[in-house]
């Protein structure tokens, strides 16, 4: 049961969390992102930067906590320069738990990285093949906890109690990589907000001075908050207002379509697909093969364009490499997955308010820094099982790239931003279900665009070792060293199934992940086309 009370915390200042990073689509996602250098990077120095990092922005050292008054139910506490220093202290000491450590490092330099993550492994010593897709298994849960996140937060109900930070670090090194992770609640943000961040520690590891954060406590979305259906006058006056609109491709079940939902989702996730059957797996195109894709796509496009009667200046047909891209990832899905072809297939991808705001914002609505989340989900126009398989790739990025323009309208983001306010947030639900189909027997899945966020920029240069080691007022700037993989997992109360990544650009390439069982990721129609690594 929810307090009624404010949770107060000597030592902290309490700042309400946005309204939009409070809702259920974010308080039950926790999620790791990890960078993989190619090289060994000096641990001391990823320690200290994150330290400076931290003492600079103070609120990765925040702890969650409810306070009912707030609009959103939730704030930050965060720790006053005094207390911040006693928890740097505390997180110094050796003796002190996993829990209470902002970073955690691990030394596993007498072990290859290929015992780890064999397929990001071939990425740190050059071996992905340059004109075939590859794809492999993520490790091991157990292992990849102990590498990346040993001092992360497991679920939603354990950050707002414990006294610990909703932001940690691990640094892990191997005698040929090191992995760099930010594990994070996703009421912190978005992956704009990641990169920002691995922007500051880059700043601080390069010695520079990280700017404060302006206007910590700016809620981006405060006025498209709903008026409190607790309000009497409200209430008095609820029946004769509309109500509002919900964004293209939503629908509101009732009673019925209700309950054949959550039917239909328990005998997938317990009798036809166990989440036990379910693994991770990493796929990487390299550039080469972008470049065959897109080709091929425009080719597509222009036998539609020679062979429709409708005029090119009534119909754009371009498309964009994510345009091309997803739709590549979707055919294969489709290809890979026993799904009756006549089936509709409802599917979901991610739009972004930062870039793209609501009917009504004006620049000075969002704040001055990043560490806040605009990600809101966008449903293409359904498709047929079949259509997904059948399609030309160029016709179905065509597809992609329409629908998602017509949920990029202004007006349909402030539906989009007004629907989640009014119906998910964490303080009080609505209790209605929404849902991105209007028939529960679909097959669906969605899929998150991380490209955007070009994490392949992060330079960590001035960690490498043997640069970080021997430093001379005279010495020659080391070479760039960036990460040749990014990687990730999620902690949620949800299933995982159905829900992919396109990480973004590394070594020359891109790369996915997604859950998929042993048979579809060796499906011979889809995935299992493709060089397999073990």
């Amino acid at each position: 049961m929810k307090s009624n009370v404010d949770t107060v915390l000597d030592g902290y200042t309490s700042v309400p969390v946005g309204v939009l990073d409070s809702t259920l689509a974010n308080t039950d996602i926790l999620t790791r992102i990890t960078l993989v250098f190619p090289s060994s990077l000096s641990l001391s120095a990823l320690q200290e930067s994150w330290y400076a990092l931290v003492r600079s922005w103070p609120i990765l050292a925040a702890r969650v906590r409810a306070t009912p008054s707030t609009p959103s139910g939730l704030s930050y506490l965060i720790p006053t320069p005094a207390t911040l220093e006693s928890l740097e202290t505390r997180s110094r000491n050796s003796a002190s738990k996993p829990l209470e450590k902002h970073i955690v490092l691990l030394d596993q330099s007498s072990r290859s990285f290929s015992d780890y993550h064999p397929i990001v492994a071939k990425a740190v010593h050059s071996n992905l093949d340059r004109n075939n897709i590859s794809i492999g298994g993520a490790p091991l849960v157990e292992h990849e906890k102990a590498t990346i996140c040993s001092n992360a937060c497991t679920s939603w109900k354990q950050l707002i109690k414990q006294d610990q930070a909703f932001v940690t670090a691990q640094a892990t090194k191997f005698a040929d990589a090191t992995t760099v992770t930010i594990s994070f609640s996703h009421i912190l943000g978005d992956a704009f907000t990641i990169k920002h961040i691995f922007q500051g520690w880059q700043t601080a590891l390069n010695g520079q001075a990280v700017q404060e954060l302006q206007d910590v406590g700016k809620d981006p979305f405060i006025k498209y908050l709903p008026k409190d259906t607790n309000d009497k006058k409200h209430k008095k006056n609820k029946k004769s207002e509309p109500a509002p609109d919900l964004p293209l491709q939503w629908f509101r079940y009732g009673l019925a379509r209700k309950i054949k939902l959550i039917s239909l989702l328990l005998w997938e996730v317990k009798v036809k697909k166990p989440e036990k059957t379910l693994g991770q797996y990493y796929i990487y195109l390299p550039q080469a093969k972008v470049d065959e894709l897109m080709a091929q796509a425009r080719s597509d496009l222009e036998q539609l364009r020679s062979s429709s009667a409708t005029s090119a200046t009534e119909r754009d047909l371009n498309v964009s490499t994510f345009n091309v891209l997803f739709a590549w990832l979707l055919q294969n899905i489709h290809a890979s997955t026993a799904i009756k072809p006549s089936k509709t297939s409802s599917v979901i991808c991610i739009i972004n308010a930062k870039t793209r705001p609501p009917a009504g914002h004006v620049p000075a609505d969002y704040p001055r820094h990043q560490l806040w989340g605009g990600a809101l989900g966008a449903p293409l126009r359904p498709l047929s099982a079949a259509e997904y398989v059948t399609l030309p790739l160029g016709q179905l990025a065509l597809h992609i790239r329409e629908s998602i323009t017509e949920q990029v309208d202004p007006e349909n983001i402030r539906k989009s931003v007004v629907m989640a306010l009014k119906h998910s947030m964490w303080k009080k639900p609505s209790g209605e279900l929404l849902f991105f189909s209007q028939n529960p027997n679909t097959y669906w899945c969605g899929c998150t665009e991380w490209r955007s966020a070009k994490f392949h920029t992060i330079d960590f240069s001035a960690a490498a070792t043997p640069h970080h080691d021997a430093i001379q007022p005279t010495a020659a700037p080391a070479a760039s060293v960036n990460p040749v993989a990014i990687t990730t997992n999620m902690e949620t109360p949800m299933t995982k199934r159905n829900r992919w990544a396109l990480l973004g650009e590394a070594n020359n390439g891109i790369w996915f992940t997604g859950g998929l069982t042993a048979n579809e990721a060796s499906n011979k129609n889809g995935f299992g086309r493709y060089i397999f690594v073990e």
